[in-house]
């Protein structure tokens, strides 16, 4: 049986890495030999501790940032702002330490997503999604979705700020229900999909009118500090477009049914508007359907894509209830899960339904992971922001090549491999996708240039002089890289393969002394470009294409 049992013991290197490929946005090597010498419990640990909230991005332009009180600059184009956002939200992925909580903004974005040319008219809306994610990451789940509600760029994006009494629009109770908390269950008769009805669609959204975005960003959640929707009103004591009829859910929900305080003559206070989305929120999530459909959405982006009715027995099940009694609080269930025998494959046979290695890397994993596994440097966004901004860009480039067009999903749901049934992250692999993966080694080894002759690239001498035990030792040398790379062991063969064929230039090479040459004369040239193309070489494996 699948066992959520922890671990015992020092975790070692294979396990530490497991751990950090799928907790954060990929190890570094540093990262992974600190974390090896921990055991489970404390390695979780430090993975949860709260971080430091990134400082906003700046204008190159004016050299300050364009979040309220500051403006945007009125000189700029739209699309420059959303590429410094998402350049801005690539480098806080990579620059991040050992932490859950750059995975966890990735995740809820999957999860919970806004497509970023919706908003992208008011530059600092992305932003302040982003925070919200950022701010929830560690933290309480329902409270997380009880601020989305109110999100200026959702009220946006799912056209809530068009919801008013007597015109419902539909789109965000229908994703509330669908895809943010009870999920779709089998649809038992017309317009009964077991966890919710169209009842409950029609009562929710009656719920939820009378919000609009408010893009001063005078409106401040009471909660984070960060900007949010605001109650339409004409006199700012009254709300002017909410339903104030009694909203009746089907039994799904126990025929529960929300009424507006203080309503009267066919409006209410404004008050009463947040408080009666506040009941509505704590209502769904009184379902155990909630708790369920989370667990999996986090079980298929930390663990495997396929829930078996053994895995929904033995896993999903008992998460969703410690969720429940924790009051929807994520970090218990999370560490439960990132502690257990099952998440280690270490509750079946070495053979048998293995968990490690068996997701295919988002374009996101390969890119800014390998960056971030081999430390690669990046124009100072001090004193190189123009720079900075332009090789970004040269990425974003990159992982649209590989099939993420980041920011963009082409659906409400978000992208297609963390929901799409039965494919999943299959739908990251086609020969174009694959071959720009592999093409992305290649260019990151050999550098991408900005015009004024910034560079980012994988220094792969540096790297091997800087953590490898002993260089001039190419049995060794190989054997360590593998471990830095792929997340499994490989066979003898394939070992020889990678040390004779790329390494030792098929045999042709004497390695101990072109290394000692290498290290009397200074010159480089030949150790160089072995380690390249040895290093491009297992980059462009199908092992190094999982974690």
């Amino acid at each position: 049986m699948a066992s959520l049992n922890p671990i015992t013991g020092v975790l070692g290197k294979q396990k530490a890495a497991h751990l950090l490929r799928r907790a954060t946005i990929g190890p570094r090597l540093q990262d992974i030999t600190a974390f090896s010498q921990l055991n489970v419990d404390a390695a979780i640990a430090q993975l949860i501790q709260p971080q430091t909230p990134p400082n906003f991005p700046v204008d190159p332009n004016t050299g300050t940032t364009w979040i309220a009180p500051n403006l945007p600059d009125p000189m700029q184009m739209v699309d420059v702002w959303s590429g410094y956002t998402k350049s801005w939200w690539l480098e806080t992925m990579r620059s991040s330490g050992p932490n859950l909580t750059e995975r966890m903004v990735w995740f809820y974005h999957t999860h919970i997503p806004i497509i970023l040319s919706r908003v992208s008219w008011s530059p600092q809306l992305a932003i302040d999604y982003l925070r919200l994610l950022r701010m929830h990451a560690l933290g309480n789940y329902k409270d997380l979705v009880k601020a989305i509600c109110i999100d200026n760029a959702m009220l946006i994006h799912l056209d809530g700020h068009l919801n008013v009494k007597g015109a419902p629009q539909e789109n965000f109770g229908r994703e509330f229900l669908e895809l943010f908390t009870v999920g779709k269950g089998p649809e038992v008769s017309l317009g009964n999909y077991t966890h919710f009805t169209e009842q409950d669609v029609k009562a929710l959204t009656k719920v939820l009118t009378g919000w609009t975005y408010d893009t001063t960003f005078q409106t401040l959640d009471p909660v984070t500090g960060i900007p949010c929707g605001k109650v339409k009103s004409g006199d700012g004591v009254l709300a002017s477009q909410h339903d104030v009829s009694a909203k009746q859910f089907s039994s799904a929900f126990g025929g529960n049914t929300i009424v507006t305080a203080g309503a009267s003559n066919g409006t209410c206070p404004i008050s009463s508007v947040p408080s009666e989305l506040s009941s509505v929120v704590d209502m769904v999530f009184n379902s155990v359907h909630t708790a369920r459909h989370i667990c999996r959405r986090l079980y298929r982006q930390f663990v495997y894509f396929d829930i078996s009715a053994e895995i929904e027995t033995d896993i999903i099940i008992p998460l969703a209830n410690a969720l429940l009694a924790n009051n929807f609080d994520l970090i218990d269930v999370l560490s439960t899960l990132l502690k257990s025998e099952h998440f280690y494959d270490l509750d079946t046979l070495p053979t048998q339904d293995n968990n490690m290695g068996a997701i295919i890397k988002s374009p996101v994993e390969i890119i800014i992971g390998t960056m971030r596994l081999f430390d690669v440097q990046v124009p100072s966004v001090t004193t190189q922001l123009s720079q900075h901004y332009e090789l970004f860009d040269q990425l974003q480039t990159q992982l649209d090549l590989q099939g993420l067009a980041l920011f963009e999903p082409v659906d409400v749901a978000g992208y297609d491999p963390y929901f799409q049934v039965p494919v999943y992250h299959r739908y990251w692999i086609s020969a174009n996708y694959l071959a720009n993966r592999y093409k992305f080694a290649e260019l990151l080894v050999n550098g991408f240039t900005s015009p004024a002759g910034a560079t980012i690239q994988l220094d792969v001498l540096s790297v091997v002089q800087g953590n490898a035990s002993t260089p001039s030792d190419p049995d060794l040398l190989v054997q360590e890289i593998v471990e830095w790379l792929l997340p499994l062991t490989i066979d003898t063969a394939r070992l020889t393969y990678f040390k004779n064929s790329l390494l030792l230039n098929n045999n042709s090479l004497n390695w101990s002394a072109e290394w000692a040459a290498f290290l009397g004369s200074g010159n480089d040239a030949v150790v160089r470009v072995q380690l390249e193309k040895l290093f491009i070489g297992m980059m462009q494996t199908p092992e190094y294409q999982l974690f």
